[in-house]
């Protein structure tokens, strides 16, 4: 009996936990606007520079790999809206996008 109980409450902790961290992050759905500055190729995907409605400059990296079916290839000038998870590195926002919004 008491191992059920102590089984259980690890179960209550863990799913607690998991619950905690799902409520902290922000699943993806981080979003920014923005005109194409630049085009950046890499090895399965590019990163774009783009000015933020905000006048700040911010990067997009977008992967073939990690986009699949989404992946858009972006021309300097356009204008979009991108969705994902984002990183922060030398004062400037990177997004590493999961969907982009062409307009």
């Amino acid at each position: 009996m008491r191992k059920k109980l102590i089984v259980l409450s690890a179960s209550t902790l863990i799913i607690s936990l998991f619950s905690l961290l799902s409520a902290c992050s922000n699943g993806g759905k981080y979003s920014a606007q923005g005109i194409v500055q630049a085009i950046e190729n890499g090895k399965d995907g590019y990163t774009a520079v783009l000015k933020g409605d905000d006048g700040k400059d911010f990067d997009a990296v977008i992967s073939r790999v990690k986009m699949e079916k989404e992946y858009k290839i972006l021309k300097v000038g356009d204008t979009v809206e991108l969705f994902g998870d984002t990183i922060h590195l030398d004062n400037k926002v990177r997004i590493l996008v999961h969907q982009i919004k062409a307009y």
